[in-house]
């Protein structure tokens, strides 16, 4: 350990704490950064307190500790510790603890002050986990409030990309050299990308043929890979000579163990692992790496509140990292299943989850923290924008946040039960329905449905969510439901009184819990083997699933995949309809609607009752209310378009002059009149009309041009005028008309003979537009389109010239037009007149 690259730091680091409080470090992979740094940490005085240290994930998070535990010569839990999610190994006399999975700002919410703790480490910060960058932002909160004293470090693989020093201007920045060997680097991309994971399986078995030593690690996107990848190669592997190890995130901690632990005497290992062996983590006797360049990335869509999830490229950044673990022991070799020019097209690094994913949870935090918007809290990256607004409206819909977005007592509640803010509701109703039947049975239900949501790694049973309840009950996760049973004080015994819920629960109590939870995703059937959503998506029931047929689910989990327009159902459970009546008759909304009946050309208007987007019934009202009528006539529009209200050619040049004054003139605030815009704001310039508009007959015999005209102020309007008219007064007296079009373009319709002696095009909008002049004519017929009329005098006339001169001898045809007197007659009459 001493050997450890960080080991030069040590003294500038402890010297940089002594006069600051706040330090970034980059150390790439293999300077002992995770671990030889917070070991050496422990026996520094100065330090008067417990060090936390941020991990990303689960398995590094426990690796780390037990790696740092064995080093002191103690026991995991008492000096040195872990906490993850449902997990932990600490004592009252741990001072190095390392947390993960959003563990550190469940802390500093409970105790804003971090009583104790003297040093927070935030490590492998470049990963951008979601947790990782709300932790940080807490932390600073804290640091720059409540605890000048606190100290932090922020520890990446490397800064590229990474705004760490615009978030902490002040942090002493210090820089570590790495530790590895030698790595030989590799290109062999796949011959047919659609069968990759055939080619990668190739190599990986030549690769072993061509190295006799040492164990390998194949990095793949996500557990589905592994588990086909180690059915390709588990008969062509000899079970004596080699062990497959799977490595993912889910995986038991027993299993994870044996991937990371030293191989047996005359064994080489093979690990098929996901990203979680980028980094802090050590796999013992790796000097190969295979590299598919995949990862799987969920990406929370707004419009249908789903996930979808896609296979992405990793970035340069992760790309290195991987590469990394083959020399960490040693000189080793890489090979990458892409092209070396692809690689330099890779992004430079990681996108931050806090721009793709769901934010609900994060937004809950803020709220509990008592932000009113994500970007009060000092975030490395700002969220994105429509993921932050809909995690808002759904806490809002589930009474977590009030109008205003203060957090309510309810908010709060479900913020101490720490699960995911929907299965939180889910458990706060449940107990109060329990408590008014004098029965914990529902409430006891809700916590097995929720740790059946959360658990991590499912077998495949179909569809339906009570299938897996005795699994669930048997997995890590029975013990988070026994917690969550004794933070709600309900009563059920351990073990059989679990299971004993779970074998008599009632489909229609199922149904109701999720409902509570999910109330968007109750969902109707549609066609064959597609249901609607209550939020509006698409998704679909594979037809050979026990539930399909249902004509009423609710959809607990569904996931969007690229290339496919309807999400697939992973976990849903059948509802009677009878619900909507009695238990769920709150998710029913009864609204009066008015519409257009294309069949009998008329308007309607009908009592809905709706579950969001879903129609459960409808009964006409016989007298039709005007604002209905006109609500109607909007929606059609809006469903319709603008054309069901004949834009004429005036009110057209209404638009395209409006659009070429707010790309010239900033002195006024212009309108936008496109067709987006004008849909958007029809309840401001069409709706007050619509008082005597009773079909569609009317509708088009509006003056539209006069509502977009007074759309603008009196001064707009008369601006407009000045900068861009619509006729343009020649020498000869004609008012010639001016016409504009989609490319900011205006262009002068007149005869030829009338522009004579003109120098050049007329300039609009205060000189920056030049009009382009169509020369007609004497039978007004196109001769010639110019915005330059003097170098058109100087050449293409002369042809014009000669072909019209035969067909109109009566009009002029001077051989010098720009100093030619300009006229609208013939010659006779021009110079009778003259």
């Amino acid at each position: 350990m001493t050997l450890l690259p960080i080991h030069t730091l040590i003294k500038p680091i402890r010297t940089a704490f002594n006069q600051c409080n706040q330090m970034i470090l980059e150390a790439p992979t293999g300077a002992g950064k995770s671990t030889a740094l917070p070991l050496a940490m422990l026996d520094w005085d100065e330090i008067d307190g417990k060090i936390l240290m941020l991990e990303p994930r689960r398995v590094a998070a426990r690796n780390v500790a037990q790696f740092i535990a064995r080093q002191r010569g103690s026991a995991l839990g008492d000096e040195v510790g872990y906490r993850v999610r449902g997990e932990s190994k600490v004592s009252a006399n741990t001072r190095l603890e390392i947390v993960t999975e959003g563990v550190l700002t469940r802390m500093i919410q409970r105790d804003p002050e971090l009583t104790g703790i003297a040093l927070v480490i935030f490590d492998e910060i470049h990963e951008r986990h979601l947790t990782t960058d709300l932790g940080l932002a807490l932390a600073l909160e804290i640091q720059s409030s409540f605890r000048e004293d606190l100290k932090l470090l922020a520890m990446s693989a490397t800064l590229a990309g990474l705004p760490l020093a615009k978030l902490m201007p002040n942090a002493a920045m210090l820089s570590s050299e790495g530790r590895s060997f030698p790595v030989e680097q590799g290109y062999r991309a796949a011959p047919v990308q659609a069968k990759w994971l055939e080619h990668m399986a190739k190599v990986i078995l030549e690769q072993l043929a061509i190295h006799s030593e040492g164990s390998l690690l194949a990095f793949l996107p996500g557990q589905g890979e592994i588990h086909k990848l180690h059915s390709m190669l588990a008969p062509r592997l000899a079970a004596d000579k080699f062990s497959l190890c799977p490595l993912y995130g889910s995986l038991p901690a027993k299993a994870q163990d044996i991937a990371i632990a030293p191989a047996a005497k005359g064994i080489r290992k093979v690990v098929l692992a996901t990203n979680v062996a980028e980094s802090s983590l050590t796999i013992e006797g790796i000097t190969q790496v295979v590299d598919s360049g995949y990862k799987r990335q969920a990406s929370f869509n707004p419009k249908t509140g789903g996930t979808r999830l896609s296979l992405k490229r990793i970035s340069q950044a992760s790309a290195a990292q991987r590469s990394g673990r083959a020399g960490r022991l040693m000189a080793g070799f890489s090979t990458r299943l892409w092209s070396q020019e692809e690689q330099g097209r890779l992004n430079q690094a990681d996108e931050p989850e806090v721009v793709h994913t769901d934010l609900i949870s994060m937004v809950l935090d803020g709220a509990y923290w008592g932000v009113k918007a994500l970007n009060e809290l000092p975030l490395l990256t700002l969220p994105s924008p429509a993921n932050e607004n809909v995690a808002w409206q759904l806490l809002a819909s589930l009474e977590m946040v009030d109008t205003k977005r203060a957090i309510t007592a309810h908010g709060r509640a479900a913020y101490e039960l720490g699960c995911q803010p929907r299965l939180a509701h889910m458990l706060l109703t449940a107990k109060e329905l329990s408590k008014q039947d004098g029965n914990d049975n529902l409430a006891v239900l809700a916590c097995i449905i929720a740790g059946t949501l959360e658990a991590r790694g499912r077998s495949r049973k179909g569809a339906d969510i009570s299938h897996y309840f005795a699994e669930t009950l048997a997995s890590e996760s029975a013990k988070q439901i026994r917690q969550w049973i004794n933070t709600l004080k309900l009563n059920c015994s351990a073990g059989q009184g679990l299971a004993a819920v779970a074998r008599s629960a009632a489909s229609d109590d199922i149904a109701m819990l999720l409902a509570f939870a999910y109330p968007d995703r109750v969902a109707k059937m549609r066609g064959v083997s597609g249901y609607q959503l209550a939020g509006g998506t698409g998704v679909e029931l594979p037809s050979e699933d026990a539930l399909a047929g249902q004509p009423w689910l609710v959809i607990a989990d569904f996931q969007e995949t690229e290339g496919r327009s309807s999400g697939k159902v992973y976990l849903a459970t059948p509802l009677n309809e009878q619900l909507f009546t009695e238990q769920l008759s709150g998710l029913v909304d009864t609204i009066e609607y008015g519409g257009w009946d294309d069949v009998k050309g008329r308007f309607f208007a009908e009592n809905q009752r709706r579950i969001g987007q879903i129609l459960l019934s409808k009964t006409p009202i016989k007298t039709l209310d005007k604002q209905l009528i006109k609500n109607a006539i909007v929606e059609q529009v809006k469903l319709k378009g603008l054309g069901l209200l004949k834009f004429d050619d005036r009110t057209e040049q209404l638009r395209f002059r409006v659009a070429i004054a707010a790309k010239f003139d900033t002195s006024h605030d212009w309108p936008a009149l496109d067709d987006a815009a004008l849909i958007a704001s029809l309840d401001e310039w069409l709706s007050p009309y619509l008082d005597d508009v009773r079909n569609i007959g009317q509708l088009q015999k509006l003056d539209c041009y006069t509502l977009l005209q007074n759309i603008m102020p009196w001064a707009t309007q008369q601006q407009l005028e000045r900068l861009l008219p619509t006729k343009w007064l020649m020498a000869t007296g004609t008012h010639a008309k001016i016409e504009y079009d989609a490319e900011h373009r205006g262009r002068l319709n007149v005869r030829l003979q009338e522009a004579f002696g003109m120098q050049e095009s007329p300039k609009l909008a205060n000189g920056k537009l030049v009009v382009t002049m169509e020369l007609l004519s004497p039978a007004r017929r196109p001769l010639a389109l110019t915005a330059d009329l003097a170098s058109f005098w100087q050449g293409p006339y002369e042809h014009v010239k000669k072909e019209m001169k035969g067909r109109y001898p009566k009009h002029l045809w001077p051989d010098d037009p720009a100093n030619t007197q300009p006229t609208k007659f013939t010659k006779k009459k021009t110079f009778n007149s003259q």
